[in-house]
């Protein structure tokens, strides 16, 4: 059994531990004296979608692009802060939802929860009485429940809950206390209404006039009194909440409480069943087993990061890590919800950092990395259905703005699939690949899973992407094919007079997108019988990557120098991650693109944790473990809380999700055609078992490997063809043959 678990509540939100079902998420603190259970709906998002092109940009983006062919770059960006910035120049954010206070007074003398003002900064370790006893707070990640269990005054308290996707409630389950139960949501003003004897509803409008929310709770079993909006439960009790908004409903209020109607109809103990009957399998489908050290098994989660930050090799706390991230994804990203956002789905703030988005020049994309290669392919699927809601609005930009047929969409975007430029950062405002880039994951699915259906139906999608950029590249004095305006995101490059700029012309992230995007439009179109001929021209005319002086792949068209080497972009090496293009055979780009890394990390790079975490994806596509495992630990040591969330700082979850799909990459790889078997293992995993991981052809893969050399793998089909290994050999298999891999044979060892 997969857990976090610690010896004391929360002291901080960075400490609660987070539930889920795709749409309904919470953080849970585990109080004894106050309980804290922070909730969030996928949905709740301030405002309402409007047109904010900016009305000059089409007049003068020709200007633009001269004045970058020009080298006068300084009045390109001055032009482009007036003409292309959007109005307003931000998109909507996300909020939270409620509060849901559970507060036992008969465990906090003189305690009043009534004076409780700022929840973020509350401690719940200084509400705790100092005479609690046998205090364990834990997660399971294979069931999803959280449990708080103690000892107080003689008695034994506990409480269990858990957010259900079958019956889309949370559920909690009381045991032992006298508590009321308090709903609201911090300073924002929201009506609270009590909807029956046993029910308290909190409705109300988000920021800037924008969706209805209601949040309900409701006891459905023990002693309960309400008085005024506080529900007071005395013994064992059983809770209900829900949320809902006007994005799904005409009448929040209502859905929330018929939610509440039909999971009460069940009961606690059937919508736990349906739950773990839903939960558990989706869990179990992949698991990494290194070796344990039992006695670090048994330490307190937070207990066991100090130790691998203070040096001690503890490769079991990578079981629990990488089961972890697979759990967030699970939690944050369900078919029917919205896609996981910069937060997943877990914040408390009304005013997030940079808005609890969705940024699309790298951090969506890389919440997205493990969801086919970890065997939770459904997983992907809201991440599709966004694009749909992007699709008109990038369709509008894209003629309003660039006069172009096709869509596209910039660095950012929000619940409405807006896709304006996002705020006036010059050095990622005007970048053109939000959608190019999103599109790739179509044809990722697509590959993984073998789904005709599902690429008949999103492959118009990827294709007005291309066309896009069929209608807007231009040809540069060199020949080549040329994107404009252009950035490398989020960098700025010194020219050789010493003036700084961000704005220009094929960036080379720009290039190595494109080559992808329409290379996997070629090769999707040929798979649907689709004519592919004006997209397989372009190819040839993408400029090739190149190698500066310096022995490291150029970030730019030219070959300026960094005004921060360590910067936490590696845009350039998209090429060799998530991208396809600098693969084994290739020991010139191999050694370009590991100068790039190393120049990156010597001058401080990987300092954020998404930064780290795409770091581990690189060096396991260059096939050095052991930089994998360096990786890893400062990821642990730098950018990890103590709930193991991912640390920007401050918390964003892209870098649980990266790190999850870098351990992934790690034992098994299939981008370049063929599946590479434990292609970057580093020498402390010495032996261990994974089961379960996903390959490209619709492979599934359980590998077992002793003193760093496999013993076996045992890959099953999904559909007719042949099989191909790195090492050469191959074999032609049906569609639900299971394939026997050692070091000696390669053969059909039975169906699945």
């Amino acid at each position: 059994m997969r857990r976090l678990h610690y010896h004391q509540p929360a002291a901080c939100w960075n400490e609660a531990l987070p539930l889920g079902n795709g749409r309904l998420g919470a953080m849970v603190f585990g109080g004894a004296a106050l309980d804290r259970l922070q909730i969030n709906e996928d949905s709740v998002w301030s405002g309402g979608f409007e047109n904010r092109v900016n009305p000059s940009a089409g007049e003068k983006m020709p200007l633009l692009r001269e004045l970058i062919a020009q080298g006068r770059i300084r009045e390109a960006e001055q032009l482009a802060l007036r003409a292309f910035t959007a109005t307003g120049d931000n998109e909507r954010h996300y909020e939270p939802l409620a509060d849901v206070l559970l507060m036992f007074p008969e465990n906090g003398p003189g305690f009043n929860l009534h004076n409780v003002r700022n929840l973020a900064g509350q401690d719940m370790r200084k509400c705790t009485p100092p005479e609690t006893e046998a205090y364990v707070r834990s997660l399971e990640l294979d069931t999803g429940l959280h449990r708080v269990s103690y000892r107080l005054h003689g008695r034994d308290f506990s409480r269990e809950c858990f957010v259900s996707a079958p019956d889309q409630v949370m559920c909690v389950r009381a045991s032992g206390n006298t508590f009321d139960v308090l709903l609201r949501r911090g300073m924002q003003v929201g009506r609270l209404a009590a909807a029956d004897a046993r029910t308290v509803v909190l409705s109300g409008v988000t920021a800037n006039r924008g969706i209805s929310y209601a949040c309900a709770v409701r006891v459905i079993r023990g002693e309960a009194e309400k008085i005024g909006a506080t529900l007071c439960c005395r013994g064992d009790n059983d809770l209900l909440i829900a949320g809902a908004t006007s994005f799904r409903f005409a009448d929040p209020v209502q859905a929330a409480l018929d939610l509440l109607d039909a999971a009460e109809k069940k009961g606690y103990d059937l919508l736990k069943q349906r739950h773990l009957a839903d939960f558990t399998p989706i869990m179990a489908r992949c698991e990494l087993q290194l070796e344990e050290d039992a006695a670090l098994d048994a330490l307190p989660t937070d207990e066991r990061l100090r130790h691998t930050v203070e040096g001690e090799n503890d490769p079991g706390l990578i079981n629990t890590y990488f089961q972890y991230s697979r759990y967030l994804l699970v939690c944050s990203s369900r078919p029917g919800s919205l896609p996981a956002n910069l937060q997943g789905i877990w914040n408390q703030e009304f005013e997030p950092p940079w808005g609890s988005k969705y940024t699309i020049n790298i951090n969506t994309q890389m919440n997205y990395w493990p969801a086919e290669i970890c065997n939770l392919s459904e997983m992907h699927l809201p991440l599709f259905e966004h694009l749909r809601r992007m699709l008109p609005h990038g369709r509008d930009v894209a003629r309003e703005m660039y006069g172009a047929s096709g869509w596209v969409a910039h660095h950012n975007t929000d619940i409405w699939g807006d896709c304006a430029p996002q705020d006036s950062y010059i050095a990622s405002t005007v970048w053109q690949m939000g959608a190019a880039w999103l599109c790739l994951h179509i044809s990722e699915h697509y590959e993984y899973t073998g789904d005709r259906a599902f690429l008949r139906e999103y492959y118009p999608i990827m294709k007005e992407a291309a066309v896009f950029f069929l209608d807007t590249m231009t040809e540069d004095r060199d020949g080549w094919l040329s994107v404009s305006p252009s950035c490398s995101p989020e960098n700025t490059y010194i020219m050789p007079g010493g003036e700084r700029g961000c704005l220009c012309s094929d960036a080379a992230m720009d290039t190595q997108i494109l080559r992808e995007l329409f290379s996997a439009v070629v090769r999707c179109g040929r798979e649907l019988g689709e004519d592919t001929a004006v997209f397989e021209a372009v190819l040839p005319r993408l400029r090739p990557l190149k190698i500066s002086p310096r022995g490291t792949l150029m970030e730019w068209g030219q070959d300026y120098m960094e005004a921060e080497i360590g910067h936490r972009h590696i845009s350039h090496l998209f090429a060799l991650h998530p991208g396809k293009q600098i693969i084994c055979g290739q020991p010139e780009l191999f050694a370009a693109a590991n100068a790039t890394l190393e120049r990156r990390l010597s001058h401080g790079g990987g300092h954020t944790g998404w930064s780290r975490a795409w770091i581990i994806n690189f060096y396991a596509r260059l096939l050095d473990g052991e930089k994998c495992w360096e990786n890893i630990i400062e990821l642990l040591k730098k950018s990890t809380l103590p709930n193991l969330l991912d640390n920007h700082p401050p918390f964003q979850i892209d870098g649980n999700f990266g790190a999850a799909a870098g351990i992934a990459q790690m034992l098994l790889q299939s981008h370049e055609g063929v599946l590479r078997l434990l292609p970057a293992l580093p020498e402390c995993w010495c032996a261990g078992t994974v089961r379960g991981l996903r390959a490209r052809g619709a492979y599934e893969v359980d590998l077992r490997w002793d003193q760093g050399r496999l013993t076996e793998a045992m890959i099953t089909a999904g559909s007719d063809g042949v099989l191909t290994l790195a090492d050469g050999r191959s074999i032609a298999h049906r569609s639900g043959d299971r394939i026997r891999v050692t070091a000696e044979r390669l053969i059909i060892a039975g169906k699945q």
